[in-house]
């Protein structure tokens, strides 16, 4: 399929059948982290004969079919040589927010990037100094500590407050530590709680970052997942004083289960930031496309939205049988319901001081492995976070077997 050839395949896509989420794929031949069950080569290994992976945040479904399709023929066509952006990516990007979220970032502040993680590093090597103070609202994803202060930068942490199961900002501690800060590592919507956040509480941060002069980085991966009417509300969408000190990072990885074929795109509406951060990733050797990873994002954003809707929705009903489950079956664990994502909060405090560690308890005596809440920072004590971006036969196999190992206790 050629470049020019992507709008014939929208028209294939809309009439794709049924898509059979509830088959189980087996991930080990291929190096799955997920399934070999550690972070990367240097983290040890959680050890369990039948253990069943309902942690790190990539999904157990296959891709859109165009999407194979297009990495098949470019597979098959053996030649993996230096390779450019179609003339439309950008386009692709802005057409694919302007459908979604409402949202179309102007084509000059759109920027190429390897993926979001290197790009937040390379933002706070161009626009913060070593020691300055960087936000962030635990609990929060873990690698948020680690490219701050692995950047020399001062971690200021602004805790999130816990009403009603649900995440609230506290507004009056932000601006304390805003008065320190010249960065605000934003997550939104928010993992691992799935919080979509409202336009008025993005409104509240904005005031407070222009008081400040605090630049906002905003981190928007798992957007596309809508699991509530809240709408996903980009922070730049704000005003234009927003848009003037934000940059907002999106990739579709999280959204079509493309993370080990990486893409992203960050917009920056300041000309002159738009250019610092370019020279610095092009210093780093950032911005060349990755061969397959350009073609996925192409064609996942052209031709991926009605396997999106499929998904979303067997998504939500995962989320469904979570809740119903544990309410009946879980005692001592309550879920919170999230807006956005594959990813379902759940708070087992009492749980995790009766049985010393709720997150090593699950693995030796259900054989389930999920995230430790512990490595979101404060806050996240006593959580643990489940993956339901899985076959729901896989998923019910995990809630069965927790539940037997909470009937031993």
């Amino acid at each position: 399929m050629a470049c020019a050839d992507i709008s014939q395949s929208t028209v294939a896509e809309r009439n794709v059948g049924m898509i059979d989420f509830d088959r189980i794929y087996d991930r080990h031949q291929f190096g799955s982290v997920k399934w070999a069950n550690q972070w990367d080569e240097f983290s040890p290994r959680i050890e369990g004969e039948d253990l069943l992976s309902l942690w790190t945040a990539d999904m157990d479904f296959r891709a859109p079919e165009t999407v194979i399709a297009r990495l098949r023929e470019a597979a098959d066509h053996g030649i993996y040589g230096y390779t450019r952006r179609d003339p439309r990516h950008y386009e692709i990007v802005q057409s694919w927010f302007a459908r979604r979220h409402d949202w179309s970032p102007a084509l000059e502040s759109l920027l190429p990037a390897p993926a979001i993680m290197p790009s937040v590093a390379a933002m706070l090597r161009t626009f913060t100094k070593p020691g300055d103070g960087v936000i962030v609202q635990s609990p929060i994803y873990s690698p948020y500590f680690e490219v701050i202060q692995g950047n020399g930068r001062k971690l200021l942490v602004n805790r999130l407050r816990l009403q009603n199961n649900r995440y609230e900002l506290d507004l009056e501690n932000f601006e304390k530590l805003a008065a320190g800060a010249r960065a605000f590592l934003f997550c939104n919507p928010h993992n691992p709680a799935g919080k979509a956040w409202t336009r008025q509480e993005l409104t509240a941060l904005n005031d407070v970052c222009e008081r400040y002069g605090i630049l906002v980085i905003s981190d928007d991966i798992h957007c596309d997942i809508r699991l509530s009417d809240r709408p996903h509300i980009v922070f730049s969408s704000l005003s234009e004083d927003a848009a003037e000190k934000s940059f907002i990072c999106t990739a579709p990885t999280k959204t079509f289960n493309l993370a080990g074929v990486p893409s992203a795109t960050v917009s920056v509406a300041n000309k002159e930031r738009r250019e610092a951060l370019l020279a610095t990733m092009q210093a780093s050797f950032m911005v060349n496309a990755n061969f397959f990873g350009r073609l996925a994002l192409e064609v996942a954003y052209s031709t991926g939205a009605p396997w999106l809707d499929q998904l979303t929705r067997y998504i939500g009903g995962n989320v469904d049988l979570v809740l119903k489950f544990a309410e009946d079956r879980l005692p001592g664990i309550t879920p919170m319901r999230p807006d956005a994502s594959f990813l379902v909060w759940l708070d087992a405090r009492g749980l995790d001081r009766k049985v010393g560690g709720v997150q090593r308890f699950f693995v030796d005596r259900a054989g389930v492995n999920l995230y430790d809440g512990r490595v979101y920072g404060p806050g996240g004590e006593g959580y643990i976070r489940l993956n339901v971006g899985c076959p729901r036969p896989l998923l019910r196999r995990g809630l069965e077997r927790m539940s037997m190992a909470l009937e031993s206790l």
